[in-house]
């Protein structure tokens, strides 16, 4: 009766192509069995059916060139059509045309292409134009100014 239960294991790992794993929790590995590859630089193909493959790539690469011209033809063709009737439109209800500005002429710009690249903010110097003391006093005369009442040391 045991080798019937070992035999149903190997069954099983047989049938979804994987090795037996040595755990018997795990029955599956996500291994694929056939990792084997070649490298790409040498080429399998005979040489008869890559000349060939390179032929129908150029008839492939004619036939979606000729599509291409087809498609732009036929956008043409509409937008001809669909202008005649913009027009018809016009004539009809004497609507003028807006007409398309020309794009602005760019100047010829000499040195940089943009603006000055921005630096960090410059810190006063050390001289008397920086006083705290003197900015803390003028930030309180000026908040005592605005005062409905007098403060008891002014």
């Amino acid at each position: 009766m045991k080798s019937n239960k070992s035999m149903d294991k190997l069954s099983i790992n047989t049938l979804f192509l994987s090795a037996v794993s040595p755990s018997p929790n795990r029955r599956f590995s996500f291994i694929p069995p056939f990792t084997k590859s070649t490298p790409s630089s040498l080429s399998t193909t005979p040489t008869n059916l890559r000349r060939k493959s390179m032929i129908d790539s150029l008839t492939v690469a004619e036939a979606r060139r000729e599509a291409d011209e087809k498609r732009t033809a036929k956008y043409a063709k509409m937008e001809r059509q669909r202008e005649e009737v913009r027009q018809g439109i016009r004539e009809k209800y004497n609507i003028k045309k807006k007409e398309e500005a020309a794009p602005p002429v760019p100047l010829p710009c000499e040195g940089r292409l943009t603006q000055d690249k921005k630096g960090p903010i410059p810190l006063p110097d050390d001289d008397d134009s920086f006083d705290p003391i003197k900015m803390a006093t003028d930030a309180l005369n000026t908040i005592t100014e605005k005062l409905p009442f007098k403060l008891p040391w002014k």
